[in-house]
């Protein structure tokens, strides 16, 4: 199933390129961005509120979509192309604190993963794809649509870290 395939790619496409990272670097940024623990904390936020709000949906039968057809276009264009728009910013509940531990970061995160795997093990077909969770810039979304919204979402932000590690090698080459 596609939906478990996205969930088993999250954790390594966020925490493979980062094994070797120093914690203590863990806090750095370059000026004006995020730094690596700042990142994964705002994934394990966005998990994390999306698996608490299908969980308060649990006794919900079937529902209607409820989407404005921009919604709907920028939908199928994000979740089927696999790229966020130019601009896009964070709802606030989702950004991080200023200096977030980092290894309560990625144990956050993966809980929020092992909530949303268990959503998807645990709900009949039917109920993940008849019940919604409304997403501010795309409309509502259904479960595996969330997926595959956290596999675009942990996808760019992967490219981030990419950039952040760039910038760390840079930095530490100008310190020796």
């Amino acid at each position: 199933m596609k939906v478990d395939h996205q969930l088993a790619r999250l954790e390594p496409i966020v925490f493979n390129p980062i094994h070797n990272v120093n914690h203590s670097d863990w806090r750095w940024a370059p000026e004006g961005k995020w730094s690596l623990a700042q990142v994964v904390e705002h994934l394990a936020i966005t998990m994390d509120v999306v698996a608490e709000g299908f969980e308060e949906l649990q006794d919900n039968e079937t529902m209607e979509r409820r989407s404005t057809p921009a919604q709907s276009v920028m939908r199928h264009t994000m979740l089927g192309a696999g790229e966020f728009p130019k601009g896009m910013r964070a709802p606030d509940i989702t950004i991080p604190n200023d200096d977030p531990d980092p290894e309560l970061a990625a144990a956050n995160f993966r809980m929020a993963l092992e909530r949303t795997r268990t959503l998807v093990e645990t709900w009949p077909e039917e109920k993940q794809i008849g019940v919604y969770l409304h997403h501010p810039v795309l409309g509502d979304l259904n479960l595996p649509e969330w997926v595959r919204f956290h596999y675009v979402h942990c996808s760019l932000h992967a490219r981030q870290i990419e950039k952040w590690l760039t910038w760390l090698e840079e930095e530490g080459k100008q310190k020796h």
